[in-house]
């Protein structure tokens, strides 16, 4: 039995167990005021405990791609979006773990990747996961400052990293909201041939928070309408019954359908989704079977909620 090391340690200045509001006046720009690791002295990103089952989903898969892939590709990139800071504390349990990013450059497999590009909106997230990632020596990752919501600034820089016909590329796109657009997703599938994607799909918090509320509210609607690429999903009358009659778990059935339906008009063919607890559904999408060959081998050792691997 072999534990991924995440650096798990216990930090006292931990309030633990803080609410919303809390929060709100112990973080500023996503990060909290109140801790700083006990491994860097950095600053870290508070988080649930299912933050966990996510960085194994991501790292299962990420051994088995990059090892499987290495020989048949001269270009393997791995790029993240909505990267934070690289270390996070738990606020249930008042540990604190490496975050996704952190968890993908100590990955054994990581000697096969040739860049990896890390995305955050804000400065502060960025120089700090770049502090870290100058603390692992290595000169093939970077943190950019860049927002989901420029698009072509994103692109541009991807552009100018990776090749677009002989790289293969494995994207995270992680952000605690349904507020990506779409026409990010379609702008990287224009930038790069080869793209396998990991998205986390905020179905069990902003969409039923919102979402039901956005039928009957135009401007609300917007924000959903550019996530899915289209505003089929308001326009159906199926989706307005089911909303009226506060059938939700359909509805979301159907938001999920409609995303999907989206990424086939860009080639994507081959999709797994992996629900994460209540709050959002781990959402990987692919355009050949042999992604989701590797996806469904490394679901086959489960999560134990130790991140243990059987």
């Amino acid at each position: 039995m072999n534990r991924i090391d995440l650096n798990r340690c216990y930090n006292k200045a931990c309030y633990g167990n803080c609410n919303k509001d809390d929060r709100k006046q112990c973080a500023e720009n996503d990060l909290c005021r109140v801790v700083k690791s006990n491994l860097d002295s950095l600053s870290v990103r508070c988080v649930g405990d299912w933050a966990e089952e996510k960085i194994y989903l991501l790292y299962q898969y990420f051994g088995i791609f990059a090892k499987g892939m290495k020989d048949k590709w001269k270009e393997i990139n791995y790029i993240e979006i909505c990267s934070g800071p690289g270390r996070c504390i738990n606020r249930g349990t008042r540990q604190e773990i490496d975050g996704t990013a952190m968890s993908i450059l100590k990955h054994d497999a990581f000697p096969n990747i040739h860049r990896a590009l890390f995305f955050d909106y804000n400065k502060e997230v960025v120089d700090v996961l770049n502090t870290r990632i100058k603390g692992l020596g290595l000169g093939n990752a970077y943190a950019y400052e860049a927002n989901y919501k420029d698009p072509t600034h994103l692109c541009n820089i991807l552009r100018s990293h990776c090749s677009k016909d002989k790289s293969l590329n494995l994207i995270l796109i992680d952000p605690t909201d349904c507020g990506v657009p779409f026409e990010l997703i379609r702008c990287i599938k224009d930038t790069l041939n080869n793209v396998d994607m990991i998205i986390n799909v905020a179905i069990g918090t902003d969409f039923n928070r919102n979402v039901p509320m956005a039928f009957a509210d135009k401007n609300r609607a917007q924000k959903y309408i550019s996530f899915l690429g289209s505003n089929t999903f308001f326009c159906s009358e199926e989706n307005i019954s089911l909303c009226r009659n506060k059938q939700y778990e359909k509805l979301r059935e159907h938001f999920r359908k409609a995303y999907q339906d989206s990424m086939r008009t860009l080639g994507y063919s081959v999709f797994r989704v992996e629900p994460v607890k209540n709050y959002y559904d781990i959402l990987f999408a692919a355009c050949h079977e042999r992604a989701a060959d590797f996806w469904d081998k490394a679901q086959k050792i489960s999560f134990d909620g130790q991140l243990e691997l059987f």
